[in-house]
């Protein structure tokens, strides 16, 4: 081998343990993710920067008094979107007829917050029974017009 060559090949496992490590890293973090009770496939729409939106789909997991979204395959280990339960003023829910035959139906959920923020996720009709339940469960005067 030449000299010239054991650089470039250094340089080459170099990029390619770099590659294997962020690979690893979105893997644990998502298995991370997932694995925690309360979570659930959801595809929120979200602002984009130049002032469009558009879905993504991550997992939302269930708090005490928040709905915490993760981005799916990111290395971000913070949700990306926090619903705190005394924020929710409103939630319209809305069924969304399959795009294939013998598909599953989805959800369309709206929620309606403080400061006139919308925030709208897409999940499966279970996973949307327990965002109903879990709204309902709020402690007393945790939720505007509560008793």
């Amino acid at each position: 081998m030449s000299d010239l060559s054991i650089p470039i090949l250094l340089g080459g496992i170099g990029m390619l343990f770099v590659v294997l490590v962020v690979v690893l890293l979105l893997v644990a973090r998502q298995v991370l993710v997932s694995r925690i009770r309360g979570a659930f496939e959801c595809t929120v729409r979200r602002r984009g920067l130049v002032g469009g939106s558009s879905w993504q789909h991550g997992l939302m997991r269930f708090g005490t008094d928040r709905l915490r979204w993760f981005r799916a395959f990111s290395l971000r280990l913070r949700p990306e979107v926090v619903l705190r339960r005394s924020e929710i003023r409103e939630v319209t829910r809305q069924r969304l007829p399959s795009q294939v035959d013998g598909g599953e139906e989805r959800c369309l959920i709206a929620f309606s917050l403080d400061g006139g923020r919308e925030v709208s996720a897409i999940v499966d009709p279970a996973s949307g029974a327990a965002l109903n339940s879990w709204l309902e469960a709020a402690p007393t005067g945790a939720v505007l017009g509560d008793a």
